[in-house]
Protein backbone atom coordinates (compact mmCIF):
# COMPACT_ATOMS: atom_id res chain seq x y z
CA UNK A 1 0.00 0.00 0.00
CA UNK A 2 2.92 2.50 0.63
CA UNK A 3 5.02 1.89 -2.41
CA UNK A 4 1.65 2.40 -4.56
CA UNK A 5 0.56 5.17 -3.03
CA UNK A 6 4.14 6.95 -3.08
CA UNK A 7 4.61 5.30 -6.41
CA UNK A 8 1.55 5.77 -8.34
CA UNK A 9 -1.01 7.46 -6.68
CA UNK A 10 0.87 10.93 -5.57
CA UNK A 11 2.60 11.49 -8.78
CA UNK A 12 -0.55 11.05 -10.59
CA UNK A 13 -2.19 13.71 -8.40
CA UNK A 14 0.58 15.91 -8.94
CA UNK A 15 0.21 15.26 -12.64
CA UNK A 16 -3.07 16.33 -12.20
CA UNK A 17 -2.65 19.23 -11.00
CA UNK A 18 0.20 20.59 -13.12
CA UNK A 19 -1.32 18.71 -16.58
CA UNK A 20 -5.03 21.03 -15.36
CA UNK A 21 -2.66 23.97 -14.95
CA UNK A 22 -1.13 23.70 -18.35
CA UNK A 23 -4.13 23.14 -20.29
CA UNK A 24 -6.12 26.04 -18.52
CA UNK A 25 -3.29 28.35 -19.32
CA UNK A 26 -2.87 26.88 -23.62
CA UNK A 27 -6.42 26.90 -24.16
CA UNK A 28 -9.65 29.05 -24.79
CA UNK A 29 -10.92 28.20 -21.03
CA UNK A 30 -8.27 30.28 -19.61
CA UNK A 31 -7.55 29.62 -15.76
CA UNK A 32 -9.78 32.37 -14.27
CA UNK A 33 -12.17 32.86 -17.07
CA UNK A 34 -14.59 30.38 -15.88
CA UNK A 35 -16.28 29.25 -12.52
CA UNK A 36 -16.02 25.70 -13.62
CA UNK A 37 -12.24 25.89 -14.04
CA UNK A 38 -11.46 27.36 -11.13
CA UNK A 39 -13.78 24.90 -8.77
CA UNK A 40 -11.96 22.04 -10.96
CA UNK A 41 -8.51 23.91 -9.88
CA UNK A 42 -10.09 24.13 -6.23
CA UNK A 43 -11.02 20.38 -5.87
CA UNK A 44 -7.76 19.48 -7.66
CA UNK A 45 -5.55 21.46 -5.34
CA UNK A 46 -7.35 20.64 -2.04
CA UNK A 47 -7.25 16.74 -3.03
CA UNK A 48 -3.77 16.70 -3.57
CA UNK A 49 -2.95 18.04 -0.06
CA UNK A 50 -5.44 16.27 1.37
CA UNK A 51 -4.16 13.17 -0.10
CA UNK A 52 -0.27 14.23 1.11
CA UNK A 53 -1.63 14.72 4.64
CA UNK A 54 -3.36 11.70 4.29
CA UNK A 55 -0.25 9.37 3.63
CA UNK A 56 0.44 8.98 7.04
CA UNK A 57 -2.44 6.38 7.80
CA UNK A 58 -1.93 4.35 4.92
CA UNK A 59 2.06 3.76 5.77
CA UNK A 60 0.76 2.81 9.11
CA UNK A 61 -1.73 0.69 8.11
CA UNK A 62 0.81 -1.08 5.47
CA UNK A 63 3.37 -1.41 8.21
CA UNK A 64 0.90 -2.94 10.42
CA UNK A 65 -0.04 -5.61 7.75
CA UNK A 66 3.95 -6.73 6.84
CA UNK A 67 4.50 -7.51 10.51
CA UNK A 68 1.81 -9.56 11.10
CA UNK A 69 -1.57 -10.66 9.91
CA UNK A 70 -4.24 -8.18 11.27
CA UNK A 71 -7.08 -8.91 12.71
CA UNK A 72 -10.80 -7.48 12.86
CA UNK A 73 -10.34 -4.73 15.71
CA UNK A 74 -6.47 -4.10 14.90
CA UNK A 75 -6.85 0.08 13.78
CA UNK A 76 -10.44 0.11 12.93
CA UNK A 77 -9.90 4.03 13.63
CA UNK A 78 -7.30 3.92 11.23
CA UNK A 79 -9.05 1.61 8.62
CA UNK A 80 -12.88 3.31 8.51
CA UNK A 81 -10.58 7.24 8.34
CA UNK A 82 -9.07 5.13 4.75
CA UNK A 83 -12.23 4.31 4.13
CA UNK A 84 -13.55 7.45 4.21
CA UNK A 85 -11.10 8.86 2.38
CA UNK A 86 -11.21 6.68 -0.69
CA UNK A 87 -14.69 8.09 -0.55
CA UNK A 88 -14.41 11.29 -0.63
CA UNK A 89 -11.51 10.55 -3.01
CA UNK A 90 -14.06 9.33 -4.90
CA UNK A 91 -16.54 11.89 -4.85
CA UNK A 92 -14.25 14.58 -5.44
CA UNK A 93 -13.12 12.96 -9.17
CA UNK A 94 -16.93 12.51 -9.80
CA UNK A 95 -17.78 16.33 -9.19
CA UNK A 96 -14.66 17.06 -11.26
CA UNK A 97 -15.52 14.78 -14.00
CA UNK A 98 -19.35 16.25 -14.56
CA UNK A 99 -17.45 19.58 -14.25
CA UNK A 100 -15.31 19.11 -17.29
CA UNK A 101 -18.06 16.82 -19.56
CA UNK A 102 -20.81 19.49 -18.71
CA UNK A 103 -19.21 22.78 -18.47
CA UNK A 104 -21.75 25.04 -16.63
CA UNK A 105 -22.26 28.47 -17.58
CA UNK A 106 -21.14 31.28 -15.94
CA UNK A 107 -17.98 33.61 -16.56
CA UNK A 108 -16.02 34.85 -13.91
CA UNK A 109 -15.07 38.52 -13.33
CA UNK A 110 -11.53 38.06 -14.58
CA UNK A 111 -13.54 36.11 -17.60
CA UNK A 112 -16.14 38.94 -18.34
CA UNK A 113 -13.41 41.69 -18.35
CA UNK A 114 -10.80 39.37 -21.04
CA UNK A 115 -13.87 38.14 -23.75
CA UNK A 116 -13.50 40.07 -26.57
CA UNK A 117 -15.37 43.12 -27.42
CA UNK A 118 -17.55 42.96 -30.41
CA UNK A 119 -17.68 46.06 -31.82
CA UNK A 120 -20.87 47.18 -33.60
CA UNK A 121 -21.05 50.03 -36.15
CA UNK A 122 -24.20 52.75 -35.16
CA UNK A 123 -24.80 52.71 -39.09
CA UNK A 124 -24.95 49.07 -40.62
CA UNK A 125 -22.70 49.13 -43.91
CA UNK A 126 -25.89 48.81 -47.20
CA UNK A 127 -24.55 46.42 -50.00
CA UNK A 128 -24.16 48.23 -53.55
CA UNK A 129 -27.12 48.61 -55.55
Amino acid sequence: MKTTTWAVIVPLCVASLVTGLIDSLVTPWGLFRHYWVVAKLVLTALATIVLLAHTQPIGLLAHAASRAALRTGDLHSVRVQLLVDAAAALFVLLVATALAIYKPRGMTRYGWSRRPQRTTSKWPIMPAA
